[in-house]
């Protein structure tokens, strides 16, 4: 009985969001919002703060920070390797095994009104590291971007 109780609380422990997320969710440009709802497809944007939040999360960490409030998120652009699962719906004709230039665009605003900014693109296709897939360079710049975050937070006064 007390195993199951322990297992339980184990599980309810590693699904639970940071501390920062639950009270900051990460928001969308209005160009980028657009972009979702009219091409990419609104599941992306879920993916890819879902990626922004664990990445922050998973740095803060690092640094022995458990308890991050108030940083405001947002994504301000970002662009897929291969196509998404929407564009693949709306264009039949469109080849899924197609890549192109992909990353992302972001932005961070800590509790001590510091703002972080990151942007990373690839210039070519030879730029991209491994097996493109939907989201590589867009996760590499969410990534980097996290890094920044947590050594400014880590950095300014609360």
């Amino acid at each position: 009985m007390r195993i199951r109780f322990l297992l339980a609380s184990a599980a309810v422990l590693a699904f639970a969001a940071p501390a920062w997320a639950q009270s900051t969710p990460v928001s969308f440009s209005p160009e980028f919002q657009n972009a979702l709802e009219e091409d990419f497809g609104v599941r992306e944007g879920e993916y890819l703060s879902e990626n922004v939040v664990e990445a922050i999360n998973a740095e803060l960490a690092r640094r022995g920070v458990s308890n991050a409030d108030n940083i405001v998120v947002t994504i301000v652009d970002a662009e897929p390797n291969r196509p998404t699962m929407q564009q693949l719906l709306d264009r039949p004709s469109l080849d899924a095994g197609s890549i192109s230039i992909g990353g992302a665009e972001l932005q961070a605003t800590l509790p001590s009104g510091e703002v972080v900014t990151h942007r990373r693109y690839n210039h070519s296709l030879a730029d991209i590291a491994g097996p493109a897939l939907t989201w590589t360079e867009a996760r590499r710049a969410i990534r980097q971007f996290a890094v920044k975050v947590a050594d400014a937070y880590i950095a300014s006064p609360r």
